[in-house]
């Protein structure tokens, strides 16, 4: 039995909570953690410097052992 092309079923979406959904979504990491992640990475920076530091004074100490050797 051909009952001809299939009749199109309009699929509609209710979209009337995506403003909620999105809005939701920017607290999925809580405020205070990322204050704390915040922290972290300036501290992390400030040990990436103090380190560099360290390791540019090595190198001046090792070129000035060899001078007086």
């Amino acid at each position: 039995r051909d009952e001809g092309p299939p009749k199109e079923i309009q699929d509609v979406r209710d979209n009337s909570k995506d403003g909620e959904y999105w809005e939701a979504l920017t607290r999925v990491i809580p405020e205070r953690k990322l204050k704390l992640w915040d922290a972290l990475g300036a501290a992390l920076l400030e040990y990436h410097k103090v380190l560099t530091r360290r390791s540019e004074l090595f190198s001046e100490a090792t070129a000035l052992q060899r001078q007086n050797s």
